[in-house]
This record gives structure tokens, sequence and C-alpha cells, in this order.
């Protein structure tokens, strides 16, 4: 992060400003810039990519603290969720990384520098009324996570589709054409009746960039946590299985019990707690 220039600093302490954010969100190659301010700015980050276009929003945010002990600084932002399509990106569960970038910018200067005041992840989102409020932590959030990678547990380890399981996911997908009922959170299509009841539960469900978990899955129909955002009657989806990572689904279910890493031959019962 570079230092803001003297001219910056000017305009910081001056008694009359006019500062604007911008707020630049990631996730996988998609790319949205906003701001909270009323007109359009372009504006070159630095990032490689040259200048783009933060378009106005209605964008709120708690403020930002900084920790000396290296406690995760956690920060909200309100976005709209009927004017803009942040909430695509963000309210689907699992939820992949979704990286933000504030940064404050004031439009007269010239030539124009920004200084960025927090970058982090999208924790979560709740949603109050037409609008999302998303939990924002920063880089110590990372610090916090533990460590070790494996457990000494009865399920499996790996994710299904990961590179410890081996399957591919593109052995496994299945397109189907939908119709949607009236919260658009139950897909029906006959293509689902051909697989046993409970075969795409814990799976996903994916239309475009976007992706939902199956929380059911009976004959014909699929639920899902959150319908998808311009999902219509007629539009085609791609199914995935889901695995609870028992050891006799991944052998009945996917036949790949060679990549399985679980124990489950673990005791249930302590003998140390046993009774005579």
């Amino acid at each position: 992060m570079k230092d803001v220039t003297s001219a910056y600093i000017a305009k910081e302490n001056a008694s009359t400003r006019k500062p604007v954010e911008l707020y630049k969100i990631w996730y996988g190659t998609t790319y949205l810039y906003y701001t909270n301010g009323d007109v359009t700015v372009a504006f070159d980050d630095g990032d490689g990519t040259g200048s783009h276009n933060y378009t106005p929003a209605t964008i709120s945010r708690g403020s930002a603290e900084f920790d000396s002990t290296l406690d995760v600084n956690v920060m909200k932002i309100q976005f709209s969720a009927v004017t803009e399509p942040t909430v695509k990106y963000i309210a689907q569960n699992p939820v992949a990384i979704v990286w933000i970038q504030i940064s404050r910018l004031f439009r007269d200067q010239s030539p124009l520098e920004a200084s960025v005041i927090f970058i982090g992840q999208i924790k979560n989102a709740n949603f109050k009324g037409t609008a999302v409020e998303a939990e924002c932590v920063g880089f110590e959030h990372f610090l916090s996570m533990p460590i070790p990678i494996l457990r000494y547990q009865l399920a499996c380890n790996h994710q299904l589709f990961d590179a410890g399981c081996t399957l591919l996911s593109t052995d496994y997908d299945v397109p189907a054409v939908v119709t949607l009922d009236s919260t658009k959170t139950i897909l029906a299509s006959a293509t689902f009746d051909t697989y046993a009841d409970g075969y795409f539960i814990g799976g996903l469900i994916t239309f475009g960039e976007e992706r939902r978990t199956i929380v059911a899955h009976v004959a014909t129909l699929i639920t899902i946590q959150y319908r998808f955002q311009d999902l219509a009657n007629g539009n085609t989806v791609t199914a995935y299985p889901g695995c609870d990572g028992d050891i006799s689904t991944c052998k009945d279910k996917f036949n790949n019990i060679l990549n399985f890493l679980g124990f489950p031959w673990i005791p249930d019962e302590n003998p140390a707690l046993r009774v005579p």
C-alpha cells in the first residue's frame, strides 16, 4: 500500500472536505465497482487492470478500527438489495471468498489519488427488508483460523471434487431444465427423478455464476436454501450430488473408497469410562 502525497494530506486536513468512498468487490473473476458518491468516478487503483468506472450505489458502512493486539477487525456495510446486483455475489451459500477494498478519494483533487482504508473479505450477510448488511473481516481473520488441515474423525477429510478426493465434478454434473414454484426455492425437473431420492442433498446447483446448496431432493423436486436472482421457468441449471463424508457413501455412491480419508473405526465408546 503506497503512501499518499502531501496534496492528499492537505485535502484530508482541510476544513472543507469532499471525500467519496470507492468500493471494489471481487468474487472469482467477477469485479464490481461502486461509490457512495452521486456521480460515476473513473479511477485506476494501481492493480494493473487500468481505470474502472465506480458507479453510484446506496452504500453505507460502520467505522474502520485498527487493533494493535491483532484481534479481528470487523466492519459492517449496508448495501441496497433492490438497485444493485451485489447480493447475487454475497448471499449464496456455501460462500466462496468475496473480497472487498474500500478507499477514500477527493474528487476535486488533480490528479486523483485514493487512500485505502480497509481490505478484507465478506464473512456473512444478513437481509433486512430491501437491504443487506454484510459483515466484513480484515486480514487478521486468517490468523485466527486453525492451522491443522486434517482431523482424526469418522468422516472423510476431503471435500467432494477437491484434489484429495480426485473425482471430477464434470463427471457428475447433471444439466436440467427446471420449473419453479412461487418461492423459487423449489425446482422441478424430470431429470432429477432419474436419480434416487436424496442423491443431490448436500450438493450444489449452479446457474450462471451463482450457486446454491441443495437441502432436499425427492423425486422430481430439488429444494435450495435461497432463490436465484434471475432464474426463470425453462432455464437450464446444473446440479451436482452431495457427499456426507461417510465411508459407505464414498464406497457405494462414488466408488472412491481408495481416496477416503477418514477414520471410521475410531471407538465410539471411551474405555476409561466403562463401569464393570
